[in-house]
């Protein structure tokens, strides 16, 4: 298996790149969530300072734990409806049912030291655990070496 950690910028001007090849114009949401111990706050950062170098007009929202999905919809998806750019978005739970349609594009994080290179579900044998919101994300990467994030995939492809 390939590498697939890059330094930090290039790894999320590219993931800023794929996002581009989907969403290019109106209001977009990408949330940024993942496990306990990950930072999905720096990484929700980094995307926007790599969206914004891009040429895209970034807001940042974050997102606490326990937060209602229906006040978050009044407060901050209907507000932002009205904008031209892309709201990203960080916290815990973003990609639980409730959360999830709300979201043009997400990221999951991951920060598990005893990860190999050649890691995925289907080459461990074993089923995810967190089940949905790890397979609805649309980018998996790790962060446990922060300066040079991994990119994960949880699939035989």
């Amino acid at each position: 298996m390939t590498d697939t950690s890059t330094d930090r910028a290039a790894f999320y001007e590219g993931i800023a790149a794929e996002f581009h090849q989907h969403y290019t114009r109106g209001p977009r949401f990408i949330a940024v969530t993942g496990v306990p111990g990950a930072d999905p706050a720096s990484a929700a950062d980094d995307l926007g300072a790599a969206l914004r170098a891009a040429g895209e007009t970034v807001e940042r929202a974050s997102v606490a734990a326990g937060t209602d999905p229906d006040a978050f919809r009044q407060e901050v998806v209907v507000p932002f409806r009205t904008h031209e750019g892309v709201l990203v978005v960080d916290g815990p739970g973003l990609l639980e049912p409730a959360f999830r349609g709300f979201f043009n594009f997400s990221l999951w994080v991951e920060h598990d030291p005893e990860r190999s290179a050649d890691w995925s579900f289907v080459s461990t044998g074993r089923k995810d655990p967190l089940g949905a919101p790890r397979e609805v994300a649309s980018v998996l990467l790790d962060d446990l070496d922060p300066e040079r994030p991994r990119r994960l995939f949880a699939d035989s492809c």
